[in-house]
């Protein structure tokens, strides 16, 4: 009897330490899987972000995709919020071109047709680079001035333009209504007023006059305004805003990037930029 009690006894210290190891090894096992959930967890969620980063760039390479297959219109239609380069259709039977859309500054919809900042780009250009632009659109570039007639002549524009000396000093003036004339009649600046801002009135002064190059002088002086001033504008006899001169660093020096009232001298321009934008949707 009492060897049969020894071997229960047995049969159940060992049951026990089977039981035991099993509990010990399960609890391993555990601990592993658990250690490598917590090892997953950091990487699922980089990959849930990674899969939203790619959505995101996705939409955003969509929409501008969007931009290239249908052109729109102008820089006022364009439903991304970011500025930079759009295509642009002005008509059924015209061709699209590029153009850089500002959409943060002055409440967006606004399309470049100058912009300087740094001098790399030689704006001493003649009639035709004037007509047909030069440069590139994500740097120092001129739209051209058929661009500019087409986009203006049968919807109305404002335009505002952004001036900073080299001491950092920025200002703008923005114009109510502006307009363009055909070549035929030479581009002139048929429509500009309302003026507003801080940069000073500086173009009043060449409104309704033609633009002038120095292989075509337009202007009313007796002498190539273009060539005086190294540039090419809407010249009167000369003018006051010399946008289109040279980029030079100076206090004193009329062939520079100019705009006099702004702080009524001649000091030369390190940034401009001219934009429009439809007033009516």
């Amino acid at each position: 009897m009492a060897e049969r009690f020894e071997n229960v006894d047995s049969k159940i210290e060992a049951s026990l330490q089977t039981t035991e190891y099993s509990t010990h090894h399960a609890m391993k096992q555990v601990e592993q899987s658990l250690k490598t959930a917590n090892q997953l967890v950091p990487k699922i969620s980089d990959l849930e972000l990674k899969q939203m980063s790619y959505q995101e760039e996705l939409q955003d390479g969509l929409k501008q995709l969007k931009q290239y297959i249908i052109p729109l219109r102008s820089c006022l239609q364009a439903t991304n919020t970011s500025s930079g380069q759009y295509i642009i259709k002005l008509g059924q039977n015209t061709k699209p071109f590029e153009v850089f859309c500002e959409q943060t500054k002055f409440g967006g919809g606004w399309t470049v047709f100058q912009h300087r900042f740094d001098g790399s780009v030689d704006f001493y250009r003649n009639w035709a680079e004037y007509r047909d632009g030069f440069g590139s659109v994500d740097g120092e570039f001129w739209l051209g001035l058929e661009n500019i007639h087409q986009m203006t002549k049968n919807r109305p524009h404002e335009l505002i333009v952004e001036v900073r000396d080299f001491e950092g000093n920025y200002g703008y003036a923005r114009y109510g209504v502006f307009e363009i004339g055909s070549e035929a009649e030479g581009y002139n600046l048929k429509k500009l007023r309302t003026y507003s801002g801080t940069a000073g009135d500086a173009m009043s002064y060449n409104n309704g006059h033609k633009f002038s190059t120095f292989d075509r002088n337009n202007d009313l002086s007796s002498d190539n305004c273009a060539v005086e001033r190294h540039g090419a504008w809407w010249y009167n006899g000369c003018t006051i805003a010399n946008l289109n001169g040279r980029y030079l660093n100076t206090q004193n020096d009329r062939s520079a990037i100019e705009w006099r009232y702004f702080k009524s001298d001649s000091r030369g321009m390190s940034y401009s930029r001219m934009m429009i934008r439809e007033t009516i949707k």
